[in-house]
């Protein structure tokens, strides 16, 4: 319970007001007198609010705002809620359990923020913070920086968490940003560990719907996402060519018109990655062997290829067909790859052997019958000659049609 007794004093002249150690379900921001409209610093400490309300809406000349050392019940139910004070220089949020900041507009050329022994505020929360003052003329500043922590994810491979990172280290990934390639937007993605080695933190680059025909070059460092998804891309050379695309581990490409996996040979990401996405582009085949070699290295890669339509024959009943219900666990739509070689758009699954391996003989094949019938000519025209010689000398006369054939100037010899 709080109570407040102002002796003597008339609310249009206060210009410092500090609530102590205040215990309510709720305080609304949008309640407070507009009579006090000549208020320059307003405090909330070390209370217990359980929901924060409202907007303040008559407090507009407030330049110093703390609201440190409480412990709030709820976000905040009004992101907007400190949205009107257009001339707040310094913001005091220490000790403080909330997670995201409610909307800051630094309107003033040097704005101090003070975050520090925020056991819950996000990385995330901080550096949208940061991109708004990188883009203005107005300079944010951190009030006890070394003392400044924020929680992110933290990926190792399978496993997720969050991790207490430094301001310093945010403030690392907001240069990244800053790097980010043309008609792209680049996020904060994590901290990323690595056995025996330092932790790294990522970035996630998103170029999607942009009408791109190359692949982004030059990715911020650390960059371990890739979106590329709805374009006009037809290569993806650059997973060797460009030295920035090293860290990549997930990569969706969905709705191009990539026509083959060729350049993933050879290539680290075909050794690190976890997810690549060519969802409904141009594949005419799959080189099995390259991503059966992955399969084989790691259990959690996983291959999206539904969409595309192959040039199907009878190696792909055989063979491809197989590879895809043995490797069902890597390649979650393995049932929705098509065949374009077919007057309805058929899936690889239900090719039947016996329709497609049929196999079309070719003149050599006929050469066989005509050796055949040589031979057997040749051999009724010896048992032919044999019977008239057996005729001939038995009864002494030739058999017809020998009989009546003109005599030949060689004959002699026989008679």
């Amino acid at each position: 319970m709080f109570s407040c007794i102002l002796i003597g004093a008339k609310l249009s002249n206060i210009q410092a007001l500090h609530i102590y150690n205040m215990t309510a379900d709720q305080f609304n921001f949008g309640k407070l007198s507009p009579e006090l409209n000549r208020l320059i610093s307003f405090s909330i400490t070390n209370s217990y609010i359980n929901r924060l309300l409202g907007r303040l809406e008559h407090t507009h000349q407030i330049a110093c705002l703390n609201l440190s050392n409480n412990i709030f019940g709820t976000e905040w139910q009004d992101p907007l809620a400190l949205e009107n004070l257009k001339q707040l220089a310094m913001l005091d949020f220490s000790f403080v359990n909330i997670s995201i900041l409610p909307n800051i507009k630094i309107e003033v050329p040097i704005f101090w923020l003070d975050v520090s022994n925020n056991t819950k505020i996000r990385c995330e929360s901080l550096l949208d913070l940061m991109k708004k003052s990188g883009n203005s003329k107005y300079k944010l500043n951190f009030v006890k920086h070394n003392e400044t922590f924020c929680m992110s994810s933290l990926s190792f491979h399978w496993f997720n968490t969050t991790e207490k990172v430094a301001l310093r280290e945010v403030e690392g990934i907001k240069k990244l940003r800053e790097d980010c390639p043309i008609n792209c937007t680049c996020n904060w993605h994590g901290l990323d560990m690595v056995q025996d080695t330092i932790t790294l933190q990522t970035i996630q680059v998103h170029c999607s719907n942009k009408q791109l025909s190359n692949l982004p070059e030059n990715l911020p460092e650390n960059t371990v996402l890739l979106n590329i998804t709805n374009n006009n891309i037809t290569s993806i050379d650059a997973f060797v060519s460009d030295p920035t695309y090293k860290t990549l581990r997930f990569f969706y490409a969905d709705k191009n018109n990539i026509s083959n996996l060729l350049s993933l040979e050879g290539s680290p990401f075909i050794d690190n990655y976890s997810v690549l996405s060519l969802k409904l582009n141009q594949l005419k085949s799959l080189p099995i062997y390259i991503l059966q070699n992955s399969f084989t290295r790691f259990e959690a890669h996983k291959v999206y290829l539904g969409g595309n339509e192959l040039d199907c024959d009878c190696s792909t009943a055989q063979s491809l067909k197989i590879w895809l219900l043995a490797n069902q666990r890597h390649l979650p739509d393995y049932d929705a790859i098509l065949c374009k070689n077919f007057p309805y758009k058929l899936k690889v699954l239900d090719l039947d052997q016996k329709l497609v391996c049929i196999t079309e003989a070719d003149w050599t094949q006929y050469m066989y019958y005509v050796i055949a019938a040589e031979l057997s000519m040749l051999l009724l025209l010896i048992g032919k000659v044999s019977y008239d010689y057996w005729v001939f000398k038995t009864a002494g006369y030739l058999p017809w049609p020998a009989s009546k054939m003109p005599k030949l100037p060689c004959d002699w010899v026989f008679e």
